[in-house]
């Protein structure tokens, strides 16, 4: 379902639409300052970069931005034609779509289950995002000061869907996602991700066997939070790729400077 809130940003929303609280404090301490938020019952999708870490401490500093702006794009390339409606939210190392009834979804856990899926089965650049998914009341609003005001999501389901997808299980697959074993509410994982079908030209219509598993429930510990009883489901098929995000970033760096668009401050 298309809608004036399909993959806008929460600016765009904030803007759009009527607001929960809309007024000026006068603090004793801070002095004056707005507050302008929209409340609603919605569903977290955090994709982080995996081993963002890592990669900050083994790449040029220009190298980390090129490969996040490879992500961030990688991310809206794959959804900004599908028919899910989201806001997105960039972080400084990761992607938050949210997911409500409020603007157009109908079922925000599956559409956010969905979404996973496209990213796990379309990550040829090998970024194998860290994937947590949490639902609740959340709140989007601007902060900042009177020089820049930026549009942010705050609520425990952001929390929560930031620790599920640094919870990832263990084994060699390609991609999962992570949830809480009550959001799953004994669904079937062929109803939530149909095997693909197609024609064949001398077996007819043939179906592919399920790439992905669902996991057993098991008990993490999320700082803050406690023990949440979480489900996985996984893909174990690999993409045989040529070259990685992490080698294209470096490739584009060399190339970037050999042409003198680097021009380093002494």
């Amino acid at each position: 379902m298309k809608t004036p809130h399909t993959f806008n940003t929460v600016r765009d929303l904030l803007l759009s639409q009527p607001l929960t609280v809309d007024v000026e404090i006068e603090d004793a301490w801070s002095g004056p300052f707005a507050v302008k938020g929209l409340e609603f019952e919605g569903v977290v999708l955090y994709a982080g970069i995996s081993g963002f870490s890592r990669l900050s401490l083994e790449l040029e500093p220009s190298e980390v931005l090129i490969y996040e702006n490879m992500f961030l794009s990688w991310i809206r390339r794959l959804l900004e034609k599908e028919r899910f409606c989201m806001v997105e939210r960039f972080l400084d190392h990761a992607v938050v779509l949210l997911f409500s009834t409020a603007f157009g979804s109908e079922d925000p856990f599956l559409d956010a289950l969905q979404v996973s899926r496209i990213l796990g089965e379309n990550d040829e650049p090998c970024f194998k995002p860290a994937i947590g998914i949490a639902s609740g009341t959340v709140v989007a609003g601007f902060t900042g000061s009177p020089g820049e005001y930026i549009a942010a999501v705050y609520g425990r389901p952001l929390v929560l869907a930031a620790g599920l997808a640094a919870m990832k299980p263990t084994g060699d697959f390609a991609a999962s996602i992570t949830f809480s074993e009550e959001a799953w509410r004994g669904r079937s994982l062929d109803r939530v991700f149909p095997p693909v079908e197609y024609d064949h030209p001398e077996k007819g219509r043939v179906r592919h066997p399920q790439a992905w598993k669902l996991g057993e429930t098991r008990l993490v510990d999320i700082p803050g939070t406690g023990k949440v009883a979480v489900r996985d489901i996984a893909n174990f098929i690999h993409w045989m790729s040529d070259s990685t995000a992490e080698k294209k970033a470096k490739e584009w760096f060399s190339l970037i400077r050999s042409k003198g668009y680097y021009k380093k401050n002494r």
